[in-house]
This record gives structure tokens, sequence and C-alpha cells, in this order.
């Protein structure tokens, strides 16, 4: 059975989502670098800092790239996309924390730790609820079965 188009859809949104992604990843690893080498923070310090900077640079471009909106954000994007991140900000910490404690070479090689967390819940956790924080809202109805 040939994919649909609606599949086509999704998987071009995904490899636009992982375009923003990967801008996001930057800022986070830059910052994560930057606080460690330069700063003489802890890879766990250094982290949630990274996180946050990575989030603000995801929401433009989940919002702009991903999802292609042309209006500004509104008030019920902002909340959802920052409840979905604190979840993600959540889970790829306690994947970090967890890959730090567990494995020895995860703290040896964070760098990588870190993209490997940071994209697992890219891909299970965040993109799927990313279609619910930027669904286009329905057209109004206007009581006579179309639309206003």
């Amino acid at each position: 059975m040939p994919p649909s188009i609606e599949m086509w859809r999704v998987l071009i949104r995904l490899m636009r989502s992982a375009a923003g992604g990967a801008a996001a990843t930057a800022v986070d690893l830059v910052t994560l670098q930057a606080l460690v080498a330069w700063a003489d923070w802890s890879p766990r310090a250094a982290s949630i800092p990274a996180l946050i900077a990575g989030g603000v640079v995801m929401f433009f471009a989940q919002k702009y790239g991903a999802f292609q909106s042309n209006a500004r954000p509104s008030l019920r994007e902002l909340v959802l996309f920052v409840i979905v991140q604190v979840g993600g900000l959540a889970l790829t910490g306690l994947l970090f924390e967890v890959s730090l404690r567990v494995l020895e070479v995860a703290a040896q090689h964070y760098m990588v730790t870190r993209l490997v967390t940071a994209n697992l819940v890219w891909l299970f956790y965040s993109f799927p609820l990313w279609h619910v924080v930027f669904k286009k809202p329905a057209p109004a109805d206007n009581g006579l079965g179309n639309s206003s």
C-alpha cells in the first residue's frame, strides 16, 4: 500500500522540525560547552540554562518552520508549548542524569550524551505533542453549517 498524502506531509514536517531542532540543539550545545569550558560549571549545572536557551529557539523554529504558521504566537500556543517544553526539559534532564550515573562513558562524552537524550525526547515526546500545540483552529461556524 503506497504512503498516504498525509503521511508524506507528516514526514516533511518531521524534516522541517529536525532542521529547527538542529538549530535549537546547536544553541543548547554551544551554551552547555561555553558554561562548562569557560565558566567552569559542571555539565549538570550547565544543563538547565542550556536547555532553556535551546527551548526559546525551538519555539520559533517549530511554529514558523516545521508547522509553517505565519500568525503571531497566540497565548494558547505559548502556554501549551511551555507545558510541553517543561515536560521535555524534565525528560531530557532525567535521561541525561541517568545516563551520566549509569554509563561511565556518558560522563566522558557528555556532548554526545546530550545529543542522544535530546533527540530521543524530541522524536517520541515533543514532535507528537507539537501537533496539538500548533494545530490551526477550525474556522468558526456561523450556525448555518458554513464558515463565516
